[in-house]
């Protein structure tokens, strides 16, 4: 593994900067790939194949639960889980926005092979995807929650929402079309559902009281009280069965809550009382933004927060009073983070800390270590090819992610120097460019962010040295070198991923009038 701190030390002091640049440059592991060997961490030949529980919660920030320093609510359960499992805490959300974390987790590859580089658009239903595999291994496989890979209610929106005539015309779009296809946000059984068969979920909507889904028709059902509770609730149920038919599971659970809005009427019933007045700020929160002084919509937050840390626990309760969690991998993380006012932003889409930091806790109680963490740097597309690893199924070559089953059995040392980020438009809905959130791409290495805005501009953070991201150490002379070589790997990481940096306008071409994927940066798609 390159020593991103040891190569600062050596270039600040003036020796052999040269050296520091040729060995970035020469590093073989092109795309955190290494080949391992499946045997030596899946079951035994005599052993039942692991259960697989997935729960990613939406918008959920690393630091907000407890066992990453959260001090807003606490998060017990959460907690709990991690004194039981392997905590990773260089978990990355590489591209923060939904449906293109979604993408990477389902397929195990990079956005720009897979297509998914902004919302509301179909997902490739030819691709191999995590729920294949499993299926084909004799899982029953199952979605609950929201699922944002679809096209939904914005199938014939257009593609650019730049001017006001393209918000007028986009309502008129989403009009007709909700008109003539009322459940805009079913997505049928079939090759769409990408591998799942059992299937409780909604593409998208922000009603989390009452809240509607679908199951194998278009009737919409509704959830019994707040989406969360109900959520796992159906996980219960779920597992609760398969126990009964002795076949082993595969199921993710993707609630929406912490997501906005952030009103009192859009919480859990009786949370937002427990939440403190005084929130706690990160000193990277001006004094002056507007959560600071009306607090009201972060304290909703948490109060989702501490609701999903209560249903999530009524999930490991189940698991361990039915005999099951013995032999389920269980697994904790979230698609991204929120800002919250640091940088004086909100929402996601950025390169810091608050917005790309995800908890990533997982258990396997008697396989993987208890109360472990480690340090290893964790994409989204690692999930798919390490989940594989445990189970001692084989990912398709397809996949970009890393197998990192062996860092979290305790048995194998993972050289990963780097990851790729990035933010592919400048609106998460529409293939815009220099808008709301301007595109750029970077790395994190287990030390250090560097991001390259399409601008031009850089910024370079010492994450150890100062966690808030508050002094760019780009405009430092004496930093030049670990910048040049982290510069170097950047273009290394983004030959890797097929990603020319281009602006979100070039991405229109990627996709049909209905959202629809025809090509990626590998070439065509055959639908």
């Amino acid at each position: 593994m390159i020593d991103m701190n040891a190569i600062r030390t050596t270039c600040v002091r003036g020796v052999c900067c040269w050296l520091a640049v040729f060995v970035v440059a020469a590093v073989v592991h092109r795309g955190g790939r290494p080949a391992f060997s499946q045997s030596t961490a899946g079951p035994s030949q005599t052993t039942a194949p692991p259960n697989v529980l997935v729960v990613f919660d939406d918008q959920l920030r690393a630091d907000a639960c407890g066992v990453y320093g959260g001090k807003n609510t606490t998060t017990p359960n959460i907690d709990r889980l991690a004194s039981q499992g392997v905590t990773f805490i260089n978990a990355v959300s590489t591209c923060p926005l939904c449906t293109p974390y979604r993408g990477m987790l389902q397929t195990g590859r990079y956005p720009t092979h897979s297509g998914l580089v902004l919302n509301w658009v179909e997902a490739n239903p030819r691709q191999r995807c995590i729920a294949h595999v499993f299926r084909d291994a004799g899982y029953r496989t199952g979605f609950i929650g929201k699922w944002h890979l679809a096209s939904g209610r914005l199938k014939k929106a257009g593609k650019h929402a730049v001017t006001p005539e393209d918000g007028r015309r986009i309502q008129r779009m989403q009009a007709e079309y909700q008109k003539e296809n009322p459940e805009t946000e079913y997505v049928p059984p079939g090759p769409a559902r990408l591998g799942y068969d059992h299937w409780q979920a909604y593409n998208f909507h922000t009603t989390f009281n009452n809240a509607f889904y679908y199951e194998d028709s278009p009737q919409r059902l509704i959830m019994k009280g707040y989406e969360t509770d109900a959520e796992m609730d159906m996980a219960i149920e779920f597992m609760r069965r398969q126990q009964e038919k002795r076949q082993p599971f595969f199921l993710m659970v993707a609630p929406h809550p912490p997501h906005p809005p952030w009103k009192p009427q859009d919480c859990p019933a009786g949370y937002l009382e427990q939440i403190r007045q005084d929130l706690i700020w990160a000193p990277n929160v001006p004094e002056d933004h507007a959560l600071r002084k009306n607090p009201l919509p972060a304290r909703c937050y948490y109060a989702m927060v501490k609701n999903f840390d209560d249903a999530f626990g009524r999930v490991l309760d189940f698991l361990d009073k039915s005999g099951l969690a013995q032999n389920t991998i269980v697994v904790l993380t979230s698609d991204h983070g929120d800002m919250l006012g640091s940088h004086g932003r909100q929402n996601k889409m950025v390169p810091y800390r608050e917005a790309v930091n995800v908890p990533c806790i997982i258990r396997w109680p008697g396989r993987i270590p208890a109360g472990k963490r480690i340090d290893v740097l964790l994409t989204p597309m690692d999930h798919f090819p390490t989940l594989c690893g445990l189970a001692g199924l084989q990912a398709p070559t397809t996949c970009d992610g890393t197998d990192l089953s062996g860092a979290l059995m305790g048995n194998r040392r993972i050289d990963r120097d780097a990851v790729l980020m990035a933010n592919y438009v400048s609106h998460w809905d529409f293939f815009d460019t220099g808008t709301n959130w301007p595109e750029w791409r970077g790395i994190r290495t287990e030390r250090y962010t560097y991001v390259k805005w399409l601008d031009g501009k850089e910024e370079l953070y010492d994450n150890v040295e100062d966690p808030y991201q508050m002094k760019n150490l780009a405009e430092s002379p004496k930093d030049l070198p670990l910048l040049h070589a982290l510069r170097i790997r950047l273009a290394e990481l983004l030959a890797d991923a097929h990603d020319e940096f281009l602006p979100g306008t070039a991405y229109a071409d990627w996709y049909d009038d209905e959202r629809n994927l025809v090509k990626t940066a590998l070439g065509p798609v055959e639908r």
